[in-house]
């Protein structure tokens, strides 16, 4: 269930979900060993003001997320939470849209099997990070608009990625219980133009982008297991953190719709 609560100039929005899989994956009766079941109960509450004297708008909350999963695949049983909190703030001033934004990441993994990691054996992981991100939308002219935002991100490894231990046509996915949370942050840069040509109408969107992680995860095929007793000599595919990671470039879209005859109306997107 769901529901928003208005008073005034605030705005209070609760969200709730509550999701449970079964999935059998017998084969003529006998257990395939690949069975998983999971419970997810998940809340996000939001209150939100208007200070229209200023322009300006405050949105703060919080979301939370409890995963229980019971898995041949993941090797039993594991728990996840994952809680935060967050602020944004929306600033109009004349021509000049401003927002700036944070939130803190909690994350906490609780397995039923114990791992050997770094010398120690444990079973629950941990981890949690602040990320914050800003932007701004410049009017120059009519229908001409300049725009820029930065913004960071972190993930946390889900639990296949971690866990999971199966066969695949012929080849063995490997587990990575040492697998590190991924973080990094982006950034933009770009122009909107206005376009009127007789009775076509439209936008123009030029943007550069630029894209860098830390610990970036990617599933990778190698050989992870031991050759003499594995299956295909231990090849098979795993999560990774393939390290610093890089992504740039450009991106160009078009959009317009014009009159063909009276009855007839073309939309175009492209990019």
């Amino acid at each position: 269930p769901f529901i928003t609560y208005f008073k005034g100039n605030n705005r209070h929005s609760l969200r709730t979900r509550y999701l449970r899989v079964i999935n059998d994956n017998s084969t003529k009766g006998n257990d395939a060993g690949q069975d998983n079941e999971s419970e997810i109960y998940y809340t996000d509450y939001q209150w939100q003001k208007n200070l229209e004297k200023w322009n300006l708008r405050i949105t703060t909350g919080t979301t939370n997320e409890m995963v229980i999963a019971r898995s041949d695949l993941f090797n039993g049983n594991n728990n996840r939470k994952n809680h935060s909190i967050f602020t944004q703030i929306d600033k109009k001033w004349n021509r000049l849209s401003l927002s700036f934004g944070g939130r803190f990441e909690y994350f906490n993994l609780t397995s039923k099997e114990k791992y050997f990691i770094a010398g120690d054996s444990i079973n629950s992981f941990t981890a949690s990070k602040p990320v914050f991100r800003a932007g701004l939308n410049y009017r120059v002219a009519k229908e001409t608009y300049l725009r820029t935002s930065f913004g960071q991100g972190y993930r946390f490894p889900s639990m296949a990625e971690l866990f999971i231990s199966t066969d695949f046509s012929g080849f063995r996915i490997y587990p990575n219980p040492e697998l590190k949370p991924e973080s990094g942050w982006s950034t933009e840069i770009g122009i909107k133009q206005g376009l009127k040509i007789g009775k076509w109408m439209g936008y123009l969107d030029v943007a550069a982008f630029l894209m860098q992680y830390d610990d970036m995860m990617e599933f990778s095929f190698s050989q992870w297991g031991d050759p003499a007793t594995d299956l295909m000599a231990g090849l098979g595919f795993k999560s990774v953190n393939a390290g610093k990671t890089q992504i740039s470039g450009v991106e160009l879209s078009v959009s317009s719709s014009g009159k063909i005859t009276q009855n007839l109306t073309i939309n175009i997107l492209a990019g």
